[in-house]
C-alpha cells in the first residue's frame, strides 16, 4: 500500500501542479481555454418550481389528514392514555421532517469543487505540445519512488493527468498508449489520475464531475436531480435518502390514520354502521386519499431504500446508468479497473461489502455540512447578464 499512499500524498495538494513542477511556463497573452469557459458558466440554474410542488404535495396531505382524521378520530384515551396528543403530535411532525430534509437537499453544499480563476500552468503547457501524450516532470515521492506526470485526453477529450512509477514508462515508447506492464494508465492501479475541467480550471478527482445546469464541479457526483433543482453529490446525498425515508414513512402513517377512520366510520358503535358506511362521503374520500397514501408509501420508501443501497455498494447512478469509458467496470466493492470508478475512500483496490459500506458512510453520511457556496461571476457572465438587463 505504500506506492498508492505515496500517490495520495503526491495529489492531495488541491489536485493543482505536482511537487516542484518545473514545467515550461505558460505563454503570455490570452488564455486559450479562457473564452470559452466562462461564456458557459451559469451557476445554479435549478428552478424552485419542483421543490415548491413538493412542499405544496406534502403540506396539502396534511390538511386533509388534519381535518378529515385527526379531527374526527375516535381516541379511546381510557384503554390508550396520551393517544391524540401523541398523534396530533406526529401528524405535524411528519411533514416538518420532510420539508427539513428538502431544504437540506437543495440549499445546502452538494459537493461543490472550489473554481479557479486561471487555468492550471500545467494545462496550458500540455495545449502547447503537438502530442496527444506527454511526459512531464519527474520526481521522487516520500517513499523514495521515482514518479512520473503523464498528461493526455480521456475518451471525452478531457485532459488528464497521471501520476505513475517511472519504471512503468514504456522503455522503447515513453508516450505510447500502453505502459511497460503492457497495461493502458487508465486501468492501472499503480496510476492515479484526475481529469482537468475546462470550465471551472481545476482538476478533479476520480467520480468527479461537472453539472451544467449546477455549474459547478461535484464530488462525488451521483446525478443532477430537477424535482429537487440541485445536484445530488456527496455531500446531499444523505439528506436526499432521508427526503425518501420520511416522505414514504409519512405517506404510511397518514395512510394507517385514514384506514383507522375509515374503520371507524363503518363501525356500529363509532359510525353509521357497515349498511350504510359504503356510500357515505366520507368514506369516499378516505378510500381514495388512502390509495395514494399507499402508492405514495411504496414508490417513495422504494426510491429511497434503492438509494440506500446504492450508497452502501459505492456505485452512484452516473456509474450505473452514464456514458460509460471503454472497458469501464461500475463493480467498486469488488474490483474497480478503470480509474474514473475507483473510491476516493477505497482507491480501487478489492474490499469486502462492510468495507465498501464502511467506506461510504464516512464518505458520504460525515461529510460536512455547509449552505451552497456563492462564488463571484466572471466577467462575461457580468456581460450577460448586463445584456439581459437591458432587454
Amino acid at each position: 500500500h505504500a506506492p498508492r499512499l505515496a500517490l495520495a500524498a503526491a495529489m492531495s495538494s488541491s489536485l493543482g501542479p505536482t511537487p516542484g513542477s518545473a514545467l515550461v511556463a505558460p505563454p503570455q497573452g490570452r488564455d486559450p481555454l479562457r473564452g470559452d469557459a466562462r461564456a458557459v458558466v451559469r451557476r445554479w440554474q435549478g428552478g424552485k418550481g419542483g421543490p415548491c410542488a413538493i412542499l405544496a404535495i406534502v403540506w396539502l396531505a396534511f390538511v386533509v389528514q388534519w381535518f378529515l382524521v385527526v379531527e374526527r378520530l375516535v381516541y379511546l384515551d381510557g384503554r390508550w392514555p396520551g393517544s391524540e396528543l401523541a398523534w396530533r403530535v406526529a401528524v405535524v411532525a411528519m411533514p416538518c421532517a420532510v420539508t427539513f430534509s428538502l431544504w437540506c437537499v437543495h440549499f445546502l453544499d452538494p459537493g461543490v469543487i472550489p473554481p479557479k480563476k486561471e487555468t492550471d500552468p500545467e494545462v496550458l503547457w500540455y495545449q502547447t505540445q503537438s502530442r496527444p501524450v506527454v511526459l512531464g516532470e519527474r520526481f521522487v515521492d516520500a517513499t523514495g519512488v521515482p514518479m512520473v506526470v503523464r498528461f493526455g485526453k480521456d475518451f471525452r477529450n478531457q485532459t488528464t493527468k497521471t501520476i505513475l512509477p517511472a519504471n512503468l514508462v514504456h522503455p522503447e515508447d515513453p508516450e505510447g498508449p500502453l505502459l511497460a506492464d503492457g497495461t493502458a494508465p487508465e486501468f492501472n492501479k499503480l496510476c492515479l489520475t484526475v481529469r482537468h475541467c475546462s470550465t471551472c480550471r481545476v482538476w478533479r478527482p476520480p467520480r468527479a464531475s461537472h453539472c451544467a445546469i449546477c455549474g459547478h464541479c461535484m464530488a462525488r457526483f451521483d446525478h443532477h436531480c430537477p424535482v429537487v433543482g440541485t445536484c445530488i453529490a456527496q455531500r446531499n446525498m444523505r439528506w436526499f435518502i432521508i427526503m425518501f425515508i420520511t416522505a414514504g414513512l409519512a405517506c404510511g402513517g397518514y395512510l394507517g390514520g385514514a384506514v383507522v377512520r375509515a374503520t371507524q366510520v363503518c363501525d356500529g358503535e363509532l359510525g353509521v354502521g357497515r349498511a350504510k358506511c359504503h356510500g357515505t362521503w366520507e368514506v369516499i374520500v378516505l378510500s381514495i386519499y388512502a390509495s395514494v397514501l399507499a402508492y405514495g408509501a411504496i414508490v417513495l420508501l422504494c426510491v429511497g431504500v434503492s438509494y440506500t443501497v446504492g450508497m452502501l455498494a459505492d456505485v452512484t447512478t452516473k456509474e450505473r446508468l452514464g456514458k460509460k469509458p471503454p472497458g469501464f467496470d461500475k463493480g467498486l466493492g469488488a474490483e474497480a479497473k478503470h480509474w474514473s470508478a475507483r473510491s476516493s475512500v477505497g482507491g480501487g483496490t478489492k474490499r469486502s461489502c462492510l468495507g465498501s459500506a464502511g467506506g461510504a458512510l464516512r464518505e458520504v453520511c460525515f461529510a460536512p455540512v455547509s449552505i451552497r457556496p456563492r462564488f463571484p461571476v466572471s466577467r462575461l457572465d457580468e456581460v450577460s447578464t448586463d445584456k439581459r438587463a437591458q432587454g
